[in-house]
Parts: C-alpha cells; structure tokens; sequence
C-alpha cells in the first residue's frame, strides 16, 4: 500500500510540472460584460460556448477538457489589463481571447515580448496587426482601416465627393478615423474630409456633434463605433434632421437593435459585415442549434457568430499542437509557443460557413467584407462581397 501510495504522489508532482492541470486546456476569454459596449459581448459568449460544446459533443480534444475563463474587462483599459494578468498569470491559459483596441495596444508588449501568449483580438485595429512585430496577436477579418477604404469607394461609386467621420472619445473610434486621414485615404479617392467629430462615449446626448455634422452637410458620414452608440448618433441625427441614409457603420454596427430600436430612424443606415448573421443556414448554425437544446444562448446575433467561429479555430490550433506532441499537454510556455506557430500555418480553414476560409499567414484570418442597408426594417446586402487586398 505504501508503495502504491508513493507512486501516486511521484505522477501527482510529474504531471504539476508539465504547467497545465492534466486532462485541462485553460483558455481565457475576457469582454464588455458589464459597462459600455456590451450590446457587441457575444463575441465573448461565442468562444466560451463553442468550447464547451467540443467537450461536451467529442469530449473535449484527445481526452483533454477545454476550460473556458470568461472574466469582465468592462471595456476599461486598466480593468482589461489586470484580467490578462490574472489569465496568464493565475490561471495560466494556453490562448486568451481579448477585447479592445486600446486594451490590446496597452498590452501589445506583454502579449508578444514578455508573456508570449497567442492573443486572438476581437479589435480589428491595423494598429495590432504585425505578424513581425506582434507575432502571437491575430485577428480575424478585415481592418478597421479596411472597413473605411470599402465605405469610401462604395461612397465614390454612388457620386460621393465629401465624406465626414464620428466616433467616441476612446482609441478604437480615433485610430482608424486618424490612420485614414493620415494616410490621405480620402485624397486618393477623390474624396474631401470635411471633419472628424468626437463625441463622449458615455454621454447620452449627442445632439451638438449631430448638428455640427448637419452645418457641414457631408455626403457620407462613417461611424466608427458600436451598436449602443451607433443607436444614439441615429436618433439624434434623426431629431436634427440628417437622414440614416448618410451613415455608414463599421462591422460593429451591423445590428438588428438598430431597426428594432429606431424604427423608421433607421432606414437606409448602411454598415459593414464581415461574418455570417445568427440564423443563417450554414452548417456552423446547426453545431449552434444543437448546443441550444441543452443551454440558454445569452447573445442571438452576428456577434455570437463570430465568437463562436473563434472557438473552432482556438480547437483547430490546440488540436495540430496535440496531434503532434502524440495528446500530451506540453508545459505552458511551449504549449503557447507551439499554438502560435499552428496558427500562423493555418490555411483555407473551413469555418462551417462563419466567415469567408481562414488563413492566417498574415494574422488577418481574411480580408472580405460587403454593405448591408436597412430597408423596411431589415438588412440587405448592397454591394457584393468585397476582397480589401
């Protein structure tokens, strides 16, 4: 008995040193689970559930269980930055699914230079995408940068000459609006800035900058936020009489809040989708139905969509790594480092219909998007689907 007792101590002590709990994937999730911007946090229910569904469906991967940790970033940077620390440190996540752009900007050097933990960024900022210099962040579609160069030439085609943007006080609304302006995007299109309105992103008014927007009168306004504000720029551009037909939202702006909230206010509001709509007939909407049957699904939308097609490449990545270390959990900063060269050889993946196939030679995933329009309360598609390079 003693020595089978000792024996049970020695593979106790081995398998705490291989850094992840035997038979246990961690893999970090955090979001706008309370605060500002949560109208868009079913990117971050999406993950968590498509994880669970794996265990549940096939057991997990080689007889190894996912633990998804969902923590609240609250969209604040400071809050954003000590729950990546508790992931990584505490509890020692293989990947971390994160959130925002200027939570991800503050965390570029720790994600790729001190803790080398592959980060897959809900932010679409060009800011974070370096495969050189930010070699373990990877994103999954196209560009806040690349969303606007598709809105200002869809914008040119329809005749556009002058075009203006709106958008919070916080980095993801200034970066890409800067960047664009910066790199003299308009000019090259023919096109005329004719300003670059920055309201307060808690603020429940946003009537003065409306009605500067309306002094201006662009042919096209682009708004660089998401769905809670996007409500409210329409509403109140309604109240001063600028047409929802003018705007032109990011792929965070693709929402049926919109219509539902605002009713013929939103009529003709443009916005950008670079991934399939909860509801869609795809296969990867019947893995969804399924996990339904069993669970309550918190988010029903575009969102959850592309949080659950971020779930199946987290398990596409883990599952090379332990297809070639024959199912064993190597120890947490190899494990990391063998998931972020997976993913960077991650080719043509099939996402069930999701998203366009995934290729993350240059940590973008892809680089396709179209324009819906709400007309008589429901999205359409306006434009074909769009290759941005």
């Amino acid at each position: 008995m003693k020595r089978w007792l000792g024996f049970v101590v020695i593979c106790m002590v081995a398998l705490t040193g291989l850094g992840v709990q035997a038979g246990e994937i961690p893999v970090g999730i955090y979001g706008t689970l309370t605060g500002t911007d949560t109208d868009v946090n079913g990117m971050s229910y999406g993950p968590k559930d498509c994880l669970t569904y794996i265990n549940e469906k096939a057991g997990g991967i080689m007889g190894h269980k996912y633990v998804p940790v969902l923590l609240d970033g609250k969209n604040q940077i400071p809050e954003e930055v000590k729950v990546f620390k508790r992931l990584v440190d505490v509890d020692k996540v293989v990947v971390v699914n994160g959130w925002s752009t200027g939570g991800t900007k503050a965390l570029r050097d720790q994600i790729n230079t001190l803790v080398k933990v592959p980060f897959q960024a809900q932010s679409l900022s060009k800011d974070v995408l370096d495969p050189v210099q930010y070699p373990f962040i990877y994103l999954i579609g196209p560009t806040y940068e690349d969303q606007v160069i598709i809105a200002m030439n869809w914008a040119k085609q329809k005749g556009a000459k002058t075009f203006a943007f709106i958008h919070a006080d916080i980095e993801y609304g200034r970066a890409p609006c800067r960047n664009a302006i910066e790199q003299k995007i308009p000019e090259k299109l023919g096109l005329k800035v004719l300003g670059d309105i920055e309201y307060p992103g808690a603020s429940p008014d946003l009537t003065p900058q409306l009605l500067r927007i309306k002094e201006m009168n662009p042919d096209y306004i682009y708004i660089q936020d998401s769905v809670n504000n996007c409500v409210k720029v329409l509403r109140d551009a309604a109240k001063v009489g600028v047409p929802a037909s003018k705007f032109i939202g990011n792929n965070y702006d693709f929402s049926h809040i919109i219509p539902e909230t605002l009713a013929k206010d939103g009529e003709g509001f443009k916005a950008i989708q670079i991934n399939a709509d909860w509801g869609e007939n795809i296969p990867m909407m019947k893995e969804i139905e399924e996990y339904g049957k069993k669970h309550e699904i918190a988010k029903k939308d575009t969102y959850f969509m592309k949080g659950w097609v971020q779930g199946k490449v987290i398990h596409e990545v883990i599952s090379r790594v332990l297809k070639k270390s024959g199912g064993k959990l190597p120890e947490i900063s190899q494990f990391r480092l063998m998931v972020r060269d997976e993913w960077e050889q991650l080719s043509n993946f099939d996402t069930g219909g999701g998203t366009p196939l995934l290729t993350y030679k240059d940590h973008q995933g892809h680089t396709q998007a179209r324009i819906l329009e709400i007309k008589n309360g429901k999205y359409g598609s306006i434009s074909d689907w769009i290759k941005t390079h």
